[in-house]
């Protein structure tokens, strides 16, 4: 189950991403399907406190049918040791 937005607050995007990325790969389109319309920034967040988040870009088709080409596929691979 995904962690439903509460606020618009970075650190509860952050959450809410992390939460996701940890069931597997995540691409912006579903991400912003979640309620976090810019989740590139967010990613540059928790790599900055020590997640190592990979970037693929893949084509997908959003919710109108649209294709759109190179979308960001985040994947999480490994996060810092507290």
């Amino acid at each position: 189950m995904l962690m439903q937005l509460t606020d618009t607050s970075r650190h509860t995007q952050r959450m809410a991403m992390l939460a996701r990325l940890r069931q597997g790969s995540c691409s912006t389109l579903e991400f912003r399907a979640m309620g976090i319309c810019s989740p590139a920034p967010r990613i540059m967040e928790l790599r900055a406190k020590g997640y190592d988040i990979s970037t693929s870009k893949q084509d997908e088709i959003d919710h109108a049918g649209v294709k759109h080409k190179g979308i960001a596929v985040y994947t999480l691979h490994s996060q810092p040791q507290d």
